[in-house]
């Protein structure tokens, strides 16, 4: 699979190497500008999945980046992330009101950001198609692995449906392929919503634990495929 490119500015140079390389280890292809201009120029030739922006940046800020980008038919849609040291209403509005996706306040860590990345693309991507599941309780060494669907697949979670009652707050060890992977994803998660639909079926959110950089790779590049 191609990897999903995003686009991240920072005129910090020493972050901005930190961050790049963090990334591009999670398997993502990663554009880097130090400066707003810099920033736009690579949106409108390379049009990234996903867009990064530092408040902060001198010459052309992030909300002056993101309005700039906006302008552009092939970036109206995209998803553009401004980060800022402080967060504050004002700013939430400026940042809104350049077009922004979402305004957040600076990732502290690499494996922040990361998280930050995820969740972002996986926001109105997630697949309808439903994905078999092979699921049990972790520690009921006795009970029959059951098998279920998950809907709403994401990076960090899923959706799992079945007719198997699950409790809240249960741990689960779950294995799942997704197409066009050469090996079953296992990871443990752990259930942090449970419901019924209307037929009876029990609908449990599932949020995965222990999860690799490598799978959830996999599944950005399919669910935002």
């Amino acid at each position: 699979m191609a990897a999903i490119t995003i686009l991240i500015a920072d005129n910090l140079k020493t972050l901005l190497q930190i961050e790049k390389n963090f990334l591009m280890r999670a398997g993502f292809e990663v554009l880097a500008a130090e400066s707003g201009p810099k920033a736009v120029e690579l949106a409108r030739e390379k049009t990234p999945r996903l867009i990064l922006l530092d408040l902060e940046m001198r010459e052309l800020d992030g909300a002056a980046a993101c309005a700039a980008m906006r302008g552009e038919a092939a970036l109206a849609k995209t998803p553009i992330i401004i980060m800022s040291s402080t967060d504050t209403p004002e700013i939430r509005d400026r940042c809104a009101k350049a077009g922004s996706t979402e305004c957040v306040v600076k990732p502290h860590k690499p494996e922040e950001l990361l998280g930050l990345v995820a969740r972002i693309l996986s926001i109105g991507e997630r697949k309808a198609l439903r994905v078999r599941v092979v699921f049990s309780v972790t520690g009921e060494m006795n009970r029959q692995r059951v098998v279920g669907n998950a809907a709403n697949l994401s990076a960090t979670g899923l959706l799992l449906v079945g007719n198997e009652t699950i409790p809240l707050g249960s741990v689960l060890d779950l294995q799942f392929a997704v197409p066009n992977m050469d090996h079953p994803i296992k990871v443990k998660g752990k259930v942090v919503r449970v419901g019924w639909s209307p037929d009876g079926t029990c609908e449990a959110g599932i949020q995965f634990a222990d999860i690799s950089q490598a799978d959830q790779k996999e599944i950005l590049a399919f669910t935002s495929s």
